[in-house]
Formats: C-alpha cells, sequence, structure tokens
C-alpha cells in the first residue's frame, strides 16, 4: 500500500501516467535482458523504468549490475551509491557498491561500503569481501580482524582458509596454525591449505617437519593442487628438478614450476634447454624475473635482438642487460642512454667501453676507472689501458695492462694494448715482443702492425 501511495504521488508530481501493466512489462523486459546478457539494453531498459518510478529498489539493483556488467564502472557506482541513500537499510546497494569500488581501485571506499554490508547483514560474502577491500587498502591486520570476528561455526572451509591467508599476511602465523590444521582434519583435499602451513613451518625453522607435512597433504591431494605442493617441496628439496618436472608435468599453467626448470638449466650452462621452460612461463605470467631469465637465455645463444627485447620487458632489473644487447645490435648511443643511472661496476666498465667506441676516450676515463677499482676484471682492465694509451698516458697503461696479464696471461687484447703503451714510451724491443704474443693469441691488430 506504501509503495502504491508513492508511485500515485510521483506521478502527480510528474504529470505523467503510465499504466500499471505498462510498467511492470518494461522492468521485467530489462530483468529479462539482464538475465540473457545484453547488459547495454538492460541498463537502457533499467533507466527508461526508473524514469517513471525512482523508488523502485529491484531497478536501482539491476541498474547498477547492468552497468558493471557492460564495464562501466563509473556509472554503475553512481547507480548503487543512490540505491544505498533511497534504501539505506538494504544489504544488496552496500555490497554491490563495494564490488564495484574494489573494481574501480578504491579499497579504502570499498571497505567502507562493505562494513556496512556486513552490519546489515552478517553474510559469508560480505566479510570475504571486506576482508579483500582492506587487504587491498594495506591493512592487513584489519583483514584479518574482520574475517576473525565473522568466524562462527557454519563457515566454510574456503572462510577458514582465508582467515589463515589473513593471519599469516598479518605476521600472526602462529594463530594461522591451529585453523590450518582443524580445516585440513575437516577437508584434507585443500591443498593450499598444506601449502600454507608448511610455509609457515618452514618460516618457523621447522624444514623436516614442513616436508612430512607435505608428504602427507600429498598422500589426499589429487591434480593442479598436487602440482602446488609438489612445487613447494621442490623449493625446500636439495634435488629440486624432478619435482619441478612432476609438478610442471600435472599443471602446465604453473609457472613458477616452468620458471624454476628454466632458471636450473640456466644454471647447468644449458640455456638451449632453458629456453622451452622459460616461454611457458612467460606466457602464463610474464613477469619481470621471468622475462629477465628468459633474456639471458637468449644471450647465452647468442639471439642479442631478442635478448633486448625480453631485458625490456623486465623492467629496471633488465637495463644492464638490455644495454649490453643493444650494443652487441650496434646501438652505442641507446646503449649509453640504457646505462644511464646505473652505478654497478659492470654497468660502469660497459658505459666507459662504449665511449671509447665512440672515441670519447676521456668521459671513459672516470666510469673504467670506477668500475675497475669496484671489480678489477681483466675485459675492464683492457678498456681502461686503451683509455690511458688514448689520453697519451703511457706509463700509467703499462702498470694498468701489466696487472690485467698477471691475471689472463692469455688476453690478446691486453698484449696487444701492452705493446701500444711500450711502443710510445719508446721502448721498442718490449714492445715488439708484447705485439709477437698478442699476433701468437690471435690479434688480427697486432699482425697488421707487426706487418705479417
Amino acid at each position: 500500500m506504501a509503495r502504491r501511495l508513492f508511485w500515485s504521488l510521483f506521478l502527480v508530481l510528474g504529470g505523467l501516467f503510465f499504466p500499471a501493466r505498462a510498467e511492470a512489462s518494461l522492468l521485467e523486459k530489462a530483468e529479462a535482458l539482464l538475465r540473457a546478457g545484453s547488459y547495454e539494453e538492460a541498463a537502457l531498459a533499467y533507466e527508461a523504468y526508473l524514469a517513471q518510478d525512482y523508488g523502485r529498489l529491484e531497478a536501482h539493483l539491476g541498474l547498477g549490475v547492468a552497468l558493471a556488467k557492460a564495464g562501466r564502472l563509473e556509472e554503475a557506482r553512481f547507480a548503487l551509491d543512490q540505491m544505498t541513500r533511497l534504501f539505506p537499510e538494504r544489504y544488496e546497494g552496500f555490497y554491490n557498491l563495494g564490488q564495484v569500488l574494489l573494481l574501480l581501485g578504491k579499497p579504502k571506499e570499498a571497505a567502507e561500503a562493505l562494513g556496512r554490508a556486513v552490519e546489515l547483514r552478517p553474510t559469508e560474502e560480505a566479510h570475504l569481501a571486506l576482508a579483500q577491500a582492506l587487504a587491498q587498502a594495506g591493512d592487513a591486520k584489519g583483514a584479518a580482524e574482520a574475517l576473525r570476528k565473522g568466524l562462527t561455526p557454519e563457515r566454510s572451509p574456503a572462510y577458514r582458509l582465508a582467515l589463515a591467508q589473513a593471519l599469516y599476511a598479518a605476521g600472526a602465523r602462529a594463530e594461522a596454525v591451529p585453523l590450518l590444521y582443524a580445516l585440513l582434519n575437516q577437508k584434507p583435499q585443500v591443498a593450499e591449505a598444506w601449502d600454507l602451513l608448511a610455509r609457515i613451518l618452514t618460516e618457523e625453522g621447522l624444514k623436516g617437519r614442513a616436508l612430512r607435512e607435505l608428504d602427507r597433504g600429498l598422500a589426499q591431494v589429487e591434480g593442479p593442487g598436487r602440482a602446488k605442493l609438489l612445487l613447494r617441496k621442490a623449493l625446500l628439496s636439495p634435488n629440486p628438478e624432478p619435482l619441478l618436472k612432476e609438478a610442471y608435468a600435472l599443471d602446465p599453467g604453473l609457472w613458477t614450476a616452468a620458471y624454476l626448470l628454466g632458471r636450473s638449466r640456466l644454471e647447468a650452462k644449458d640455456p638451449k634447454g632453458a629456453l622451452p621452460y622459460l616461454l611457458s612461463a612467460y606466457r602464463a605470467a610474464p613477469e619481470p624475473e621471468v622475462a629477465l631469465a628468459l633474456a639471458g637465455a637468449y644471450w647465452a645463444l647468442g639471439d642479442y635482438k631478442n635478448a633486448y627485447r625480453y631485458a625490456g620487458e623486465a623492467g629496471p632489473p633488465g637495463r644492464l642487460l638490455q644495454a649490453q644487447a643493444a650494443h652487441r645490435l650496434g646501438r652505442k648511443e641507446e646503449a649509453l642512454s640504457l646505462l644511464e643511472g646505473l652505478s654497478a661496476p659492470e654497468a660502469l666498465g660497459l658505459r666507459g667501453a662504449l665511449l671509447l667506441e665512440l672515441g670519447r676516450a676521456e668521459e671513459a676515463l672516470a666510469p673504467l676507472g670506477q668500475a675497475y677499482q669496484a671489480s678489477p676484471s681483466p675485459e675492464v682492465g683492457v678498456s681502461l689501458g686503451a683509455a690511458l694509451i688514448a689520453l697519451r698516458r703511457y706509463g700509467e697503461a703499462e702498470v694498468v695492462l701489466r696487472e690485467v696479464l698477471l691475471k689472463a696471461p692469455r688476453l690478446a687484447a691486453a698484449w696487444y694494448n701492452l705493446g701500444l703503451a711500450l711502443k710510445a714510451l719508446d721502448r721498442q724491443g718490449e714492445a715488439e715482443r708484447a705485439l709477437r704474443q698478442a699476433a701468437l693469441l690471435g690479434s688480427l691488430e697486432a699482425r697488421a702492425l707487426l706487418g705479417r
């Protein structure tokens, strides 16, 4: 009776008249379109209905859902916000508004809406959504507390697992353990619970117990869940490769297993064997560490174009390798640009070598000197010696190059540059001996200088 009175007043104020059956037909049409997945058309039908009767709860809810399903999230937020204002006692408005705010990347606002939904009706879904919003807002302790408050005997295993995970994220590992054991006694097929239990036990220094619990879990769990437990066991094993291969065979979508297999092949100096695993991992999850490993495999195989590509995909951790690949591809200025701001000895050494190749010996000297002092590799020493020679500092070049040859006596470039320094110092006999040694080791420049 109250709704009819409200509707009558609305019609009078609006100066409009619609037969009651027409109203019902329009709402039914909107609901049918929503059920059929025609979200844009459903939204238009709900809007048309609300233009006649702005006080209908089902129309506000339907409009919000249709707009959200159509990807029009800001419009959905407005529609559902309107619903919460008109019907502040209804759970559905606040719950759905919270979900839309989460999709919009506004977890703090979502937590406010979902907190109100929990107050109105403390359902499992509302508590889980509230915890998700708080976690996304960076409040791990608040997320755990929201789930703890909502824990009742009838909560599902999924809820109990979510609470254990939230406690772990909040740093309350010890509190999570009893929940996990209770859950696993009730439902031992939950792979995520075994996995989290093993992780906590490992972090508590109980590696042996963690392995035993994983074996218990492996006796209970099948399919992709089993692959997850094999992966966890591999992380604790001194011989992980067989476990990783079994996990990957069970679940090819388990990218971490594929990534670790690829990385182990790389460490075994088998980039060709690493490539299929790393490509599979990258297709499933193009994470920076996977891209970097993939770039490393291509680099080892001499495919500098792909090494450059995937090093770029790795973001900041891949900049040095991308610069190295750019250098090999002949893109020296780009390589220099990529090295800007990098201070690792390897980056400084490459920067100095590039400047030297570009004829900028004076600029090259500082980064080469810093690199050689931090990590006196023979290759950097040769470049430093060459820069000193280019700047006519022959005595200093001789000192550096003789130091290099003590570590790498078969480095042709070091003998060649030493020959140049000695020749400039007018020590012709020593210079010729150095150049002959360089030529014997394969230096074409030395052979040309000696007239051979």
